[in-house]
């Protein structure tokens, strides 16, 4: 098995756990780059099974693929339903104060 596949199948199987799923995403979130936070996204739904998020979520699995592909534009409700689906959801926090 090459290096890159090894990579990507061990950080799907670490994409299962809710936490460590969430710690990427908002990774992602605060790179501010909306193509890694679709890859970020793309790479949690395929850890949960792209077939059952769509279903769960009642989109085809061509709409998921679209929303999180470098292009998408999903829509807030879409996303929470795939987040819900996962057992995730997006939350608001207040800006750390840096320390002096």
């Amino acid at each position: 098995m090459a290096k890159g596949s090894s990579f990507k199948a061990d950080l799907l199987k670490k994409l299962k756990n809710p936490k460590f799923a969430a710690n990427y995403i908002t990774a992602a979130m605060e790179e501010n780059d909306e193509s890694f936070l679709a890859q970020a996204l793309n790479d949690v739904v395929k850890a949960h099974g792209t077939s059952k998020i769509a279903k769960t979520t009642h989109l085809s699995r061509q709409s998921l693929y679209k929303m999180f592909s470098p292009k998408g534009n999903p829509t807030l409700q879409s996303m929470n339903s795939v987040l819900d689906a996962i057992g995730l959801r997006v939350r608001v926090e207040p800006k750390r104060k840096k320390s002096a």
